[in-house]
């Protein structure tokens, strides 16, 4: 496969009730570690919605060299809910509703010099 000038980048947006998201962003480091050894995986952002009622109040960002390699990191890693993810009494969890996105088109900050 020919070298990418930029990795893919996956989009993941977590649906949960709102009582849920302390314990999820508490518990990411322990959540995606096995990605920081994962071939291909470029590091992550997690983001929390300033509107506590948001339809998708956790979003994750993250960066990958190729799908197939985001796809077996999946499937190996993160294909059960660990211990500790957020989940409520009742086994009720966040539910991840991930893709993955080439960039089309780039804005520069206009207040970064460059």
């Amino acid at each position: 496969m020919a070298e990418r000038a930029e990795p893919l980048v996956l989009i993941n947006l977590f649906s949960m009730p709102p009582e849920m998201v302390d314990r999820f962003i508490a518990n990411w480091e322990a959540n995606v570690s096995d990605a920081n050894g994962a071939p291909g995986f470029r590091g992550t952002r997690l983001h929390r919605a300033i509107d506590p009622d948001a339809q998708f109040p956790v979003v994750n960002i993250a960066r990958w060299d190729s799908a197939e390699e985001w796809q077996a990191a999946v499937s190996r890693y993160f294909s059960a809910p660990k211990e500790g993810s957020g989940a409520l009494e009742g086994g009720a969890g966040p539910v991840p509703h991930p893709a993955l996105y080439t960039v089309v088109h780039s804005t520069p900050d206009p207040g970064e010099e460059g």
